[in-house]
């Protein structure tokens, strides 16, 4: 063996140049040895590294690959995690929880079904009216366009040094496909319609024996007790800050529709599902939100102080509901924070599109809930 005792009072150059690492018997590993195991210790690192890396992308690769078919089940999984807690408590009573499954899917799609009846007529009214208010925009915003233009035409004189000249552009027009893009854009959706009610549909009338079965296949007791500590603080959070966030968007959705009604703004019914609907997505939907009333208003009224007018006044509400309303009824209890939301956000949006966008704050919600639960025996106590 390669290892020497080293006692009090021996030295010298062939002492020195074999010392190395103290072992807790006194003997000292060779500086070569050390050196060794630290580049391997190094390069285990490192693989371990590359092996997390190439299993985060080749998931992410998954989840834009499958999205078509993990999106409707995900919302389904999300909303069933919210519903199921109420079909329990019903199948406790006696109401078999297939029932109360086929029951509240029902609902959900009528739901949609009305709100697809109610919103067609004023939707087909503006699409009808594209062309007017366009040419609408480009009146209003005239004296903007000189200076829209020299930044356009400062951009392209950057774009194009050391680019090689082009061609002249040929325009071809072809013949219209707007029926086929139309068909091409509504049967996916339809398709993933009907998989996200089958989802939620066999999710709530099973739910329970899924849980069963998660909780069973994990072996030790404590690690069933924190399987079901994990599930019930998921459905909690997520009931708390979905039903709680359904609720004052209904209330902002019908003090918007109030809003614009007053004001003189055509089909107030729409402004208030749309504002109801955008402000799921947090800072995102209600910017959107406050952009489309300013352009609905400038098209609708003469004035400029008119038209930015129900812009200004949802801003003011929308900011009494985000800065008071909404964390006096949520609470700390699902607090978010604001950074984690944007990267969240940030996240699902890149991977899933707008769906992902609706999905990014439940998921984190979830995945908070999923790392508290386990963190909670291993988090040590802080000062103050």
């Amino acid at each position: 063996m390669n290892i020497q005792r080293v006692t009090a009072g021996e030295g010298g150059p062939a002492a020195s140049q074999m010392a190395g690492h103290l072992t807790p018997a006194g003997l000292r590993v060779p500086a070569a040895s050390a050196r060794a195991r630290s580049s391997d210790l190094i390069w285990l690192r490192l693989s371990q590294l590359a092996i997390m890396t190439l299993a985060a992308l080749a998931l992410a690769a998954l989840l834009v690959v499958a999205r078509p078919v993990l999106i409707p089940i995900v919302a389904a999984v999300i909303i069933g995690s919210v519903i199921g807690p109420f079909i329990e408590a019903l199948a406790r009573r006696g109401i078999p929880s297939p029932v109360t499954a086929v029951l509240i899917v029902i609902a959900i799609t009528a739901a949609f079904y009305g709100a697809a009846t109610v919103l067609a007529g004023p939707l087909a009214e503006w699409i009808e009216r594209a062309p007017e208010i366009g040419d609408t925009l480009r009146e209003r915003f005239a004296t903007l366009r000189p200076a829209v233009q020299r930044i356009l035409s400062f951009v392209e004189a950057l774009e194009s040094i050391g680019r090689a000249a082009e061609p002249p552009m040929s325009v071809s027009i072809s013949d219209s496909r707007m029926l086929e893009s139309a068909i091409g854009l509504v049967t996916p959706a339809i398709g993933g319609f009907i998989l996200f009610v089958g989802s939620l549909l066999f999710f709530l009338a099973g739910r329970i024996q899924i849980k069963r079965k998660v909780v069973q296949a994990i072996g030790p007791r404590a690690g069933r007790l924190t399987a079901l500590r994990v599930f019930r603080e998921i459905e909690t959070r997520l009931g708390t800050y979905l039903v709680t966030a359904t609720f004052i968007n209904a209330g902002l959705g019908v003090a918007t529709g109030l809003l614009t009604w007053a004001l003189g703004l055509p089909t107030p019914v729409m402004w208030g599902v749309l504002a109801g609907v955008l402000n799921y997505i947090p800072y995102v939907g209600p910017a959107a939100m406050t952009l489309v009333l300013a352009l609905v208003g400038i098209v609708s009224f003469p004035g400029l102080f008119e038209g930015l007018l129900p812009a200004a006044l949802f801003v003011v509400v929308t900011s009494i509901e985000g800065h008071f309303l909404t964390p006096m009824i949520v609470g700390r209890r699902v607090s978010l924070n604001p950074f984690s939301v944007f990267l969240s956000m940030a996240l699902w949006t890149w991977l899933w599109g707008p769906i992902g966008t609706f999905l990014a704050v439940p998921l984190l919600i979830a995945a908070m809930a999923l790392a508290d639960a386990l963190l909670a025996t291993r988090r040590p106590q802080l000062p103050g």
